[in-house]
């Protein structure tokens, strides 16, 4: 079975890289969006122990039985894929963000235009099948292809391989920490000071230093350098807007990657994040400043609370490892092979 992920405009350089041990292609993953390499370059070395051949390209190539595009959904990919059906090559649509909905552009430059929304509607109707980063975006795939079904964001475990201990959750002061690109960190400056106020310091892993309204620890972004940097909080959080079908579209990468090496998450309500919470017990939701503010008490007065909600997070988080969802993709793979529907999955 030949297997190519399709990612517009990717550069030789981008994919330029020596053989592992295990003869896997190794990439630079900082070069490419985390939906990127969490949804196709950390899958490929699992699917090449199982002898499915893998290859990331750009579209020149159409030598293949299976074509994934990744966040490719405009006219030129439309175009790309009417030219691969005449091949008879199955056609996956990656969909990890929530464009079926022009829930508009937020400061920052991020969100779902009109356009967006066009092309995606445009697309998914001609696919195979539709695999969607969450729940919420695969109830609405679902409208324009029956054949969509939800494959979440995994969790390398060859990767992220640091755990918590009990004694982290005894020191003196607890330790927040937030993981996002910059331009969202308003996110989490709207908690600045109730963790201020109950001497919480706040770590922000970023691609650069974000405004906020007072001192914090800036960390830089990277993805070789995050399992580490992951570790130095003991309270995950991921503070999010719940008003607009872009963000309520989102997977649970935010807090899964944190609570896969057992820091307990404080979340809104996402239907992604109440997913993960509610499946490990590994954290709370908190869906209104009264239920943050006594959250923030309740793990200040129960550190025992903190250090179960890390062990049942770390425990809970494995469904989710890469090697599990990667044989769910086999799944998909053998039954679009097999002419099968996939929806069952």
């Amino acid at each position: 079975m030949r297997v190519t992920w399709y990612i517009k405009n990717v550069r030789a350089n981008r994919l330029a890289g020596i053989r592992s041990l295990l003869g896997m292609n190794s990439y630079n993953y900082d070069r490419f969006l985390t939906s990127t390499w969490n949804r196709c370059l950390q899958l490929i070395p699992y699917f090449e122990k199982m002898n499915i051949k893998c290859r990331v390209d750009s579209g020149n190539n159409m030598n293949t039985d299976i074509a994934i595009l990744m966040r490719w959904q405009d006219d030129s990919a439309y175009d790309f894929v009417l030219r691969l059906k005449r091949k008879k090559v199955k056609i996956v649509l990656d969909v990890c963000v929530n464009y079926f909905d022009a829930a508009g552009i937020f400061p920052g430059g991020y969100g779902a235009s009109i356009t967006l929304a066009e092309e995606i509607k445009k697309i998914t109707p001609i696919a195979d099948v539709v695999i969607c980063g969450s729940e919420y975006i695969r109830k609405r795939a679902m409208e324009f292809n029956a054949n969509s079904v939800y494959l979440p964001e995994s969790i390398d475990s060859q990767h992220f391989v640091y755990r918590k201990k009990q004694e982290d959750f005894d020191r003196k002061v607890l330790r927040a920490i937030w993981s996002g690109v910059a331009v969202k960190a308003g996110e989490v400056a709207e908690l600045y000071t109730k963790l201020k106020e109950r001497g919480i310091p706040l770590t922000i892993i970023s691609n650069k230093k974000a405004d906020m309204p007072g001192t914090y620890k800036y960390i830089p972004w990277s993805y070789y350098t995050f399992p580490t940097n992951i570790v130095k909080g003991e309270i995950c959080l991921s503070p999010r807007r719940t008003d607009n079908t872009y963000d309520l579209g989102h997977s649970h990468f935010k807090i899964g990657a944190f609570m896969a090496q057992g820091v307990p998450a404080l979340a809104s309500p996402l239907p992604s994040y109440k997913e993960v919470i509610e499946k490990t017990s590994g954290g709370r939701i908190c869906e209104s400043e009264i239920e943050w503010d006594k959250t923030l008490d309740d793990i200040l007065d129960n550190r025992k609370m903190l250090w179960e909600w890390s062990q049942t997070a770390y425990e809970g988080m494995r469904y989710y490892a890469t090697e599990n969802i990667a044989k769910k993709y086999i799944e998909v793979f053998e039954k679009l092979i097999s002419g099968e529907k996939v929806v069952s999955i």
